[in-house]
């Protein structure tokens, strides 16, 4: 024998106020979660580049010290990257030795524009604080007279 099943004639479906509170509470939790992740992301970029230029300044200086092909290293800053450089300064610089480091979209670099450590001894050409910034954050490298690099 068989059975018939019954079917219902009405309509399933979503009415339009369960639409629009899905789409208000997907628009709010965007709202919410956007400004956490951009800001994430300035931070990530940030601490990113401090660290890879931190890590450049030190290697600038240890190249110097130990004489590597008998001469200086320094380091440049551009608007948009730094360059590590062989040479007493970075417009007498050996240029085939240049290595360019491009900073993170939206980083910038102020205050010291270039320093050269000097061989052997490693002494900076200059003393002073490099800010690095990202949005609203900043953080800053100290230079010392020794040559000692310090992310404060």
């Amino acid at each position: 024998m068989m059975t018939r099943t019954k079917v219902s004639n009405g309509v399933k479906g979503f009415t339009l106020l369960e639409l629009m509170l899905v789409v208000a509470l997907g628009t709010v939790i965007t709202a919410l979660t956007v400004p956490v992740g951009i800001r994430f992301f300035q931070t990530q970029s940030l601490d990113e580049s401090v660290d890879t230029l931190l890590s450049n300044l030190r290697r600038a200086e240890a190249q110097a010290m130990f004489q590597k092909n008998d001469s200086a290293f320094g380091i440049k800053f551009l608007t948009d990257s730094y360059v590590l450089f062989q040479g007493n300064s970075y417009a007498s610089r050996i240029q085939s030795e240049d290595e360019s480091f491009a900073l993170a979209s939206g980083v910038t670099v102020s205050g010291i524009e270039e320093v050269v450590f000097a061989k052997l001894t490693g002494s900076p050409s200059v003393t002073g604080t490099i800010a690095i910034a990202s949005g609203s954050d900043s953080l800053s490298l100290n230079l010392n007279s020794q040559g000692k690099v310090e992310r404060q």
